[in-house]
């Protein structure tokens, strides 16, 4: 009970400042006329008030509600790491939601570096687990490796993309290697989630051919429900783990 009250105390306060952020950023007039972009990246029309793209902005949370179990378990990984994976998931999730819902450059930027600092989660414990270390320097390696990647993305923003790509196959090759027989299918339903999410994430990009900006049913959205499914079962992967 005690992980669930402190998931839900961090989602309630991310909430709250994601709200007050859109809502100071309608108001403040000189950083509402130079942030939103001048179109959207993604498919979904933007519409007018404080969610711009509200199907893809609620399907973020899906990230939020896999953060929330992950804090919630019990078994292993330990209470240290859990938490790691947890709030890196949730401040996706709460990252994606602001960026779809100001459509501001700076709120995808904090997207793009939540995403990555959770991909960093899933290589920098794995790496720690081959090299016998234990949950200090998992943390110490998520860290680290965070400030690495969010510097890089920050001093060469067209590096952006490949760190993504690279990062997520680096934690898709590290997850493989730690799959034993028992979590076997649990690799093969988060990989095959992941590569479904991102067919729709490609058929349904702005200028892709199942694009339809008015839909009820956003493929963006649908990719994040997919990626969010299929990280928890990735995650699954290390619940033997001891670290």
């Amino acid at each position: 009970m005690r992980s669930y009250r402190r998931a839900a105390a961090i989602l309630l306060t991310g909430a709250a400042l994601v709200v007050g952020l859109i809502v100071g950023l309608e108001r403040w007039s000189g950083v509402a006329a130079a942030a939103p972009l001048t179109s959207a990246p993604d498919c979904e029309t933007i519409r007018a008030g404080l969610i711009g793209q509200p199907v893809t902005a609620w399907t973020s949370l899906a990230f939020v509600a896999v953060g929330i179990w992950v804090a919630g378990r019990t078994n292993p990984p330990a209470a240290r790491t859990r938490s790691v994976f947890a709030i890196s998931l949730v401040a996706v999730g709460l990252g994606s939601f602001l960026a779809h819902a100001a459509q501001s450059d700076w709120g995808r930027q904090l997207d793009s570096m939540a995403i990555k600092a959770m991909l960093v989660a899933f290589i920098a414990y794995p790496a720690s687990l081959e090299r016998n270390r234990q949950r200090r320097a998992f943390v110490r390696g998520w860290l680290l490796g965070s400030a690495g990647v969010i510097a890089v993305q920050l001093a060469w923003p067209a590096t952006a993309r490949p760190l993504l790509v690279a990062l997520a196959l680096a934690a898709l090759v590290l997850a493989a290697r730690r799959t034993t027989r028992p979590t076997r299918r649990a690799f093969i339903a988060g990989a095959g989630l992941l590569g479904l999410g991102a067919a729709a994430w490609w058929l349904g990009r702005p200028d892709g051919p199942l694009c339809s900006p008015d839909a009820v049913f956003q493929l963006h959205g649908i990719w994040h429900i997919l990626a969010a499914a299929g990280i928890a079962s990735v995650y699954e992967i290390y619940r033997s783990e001891p670290a």
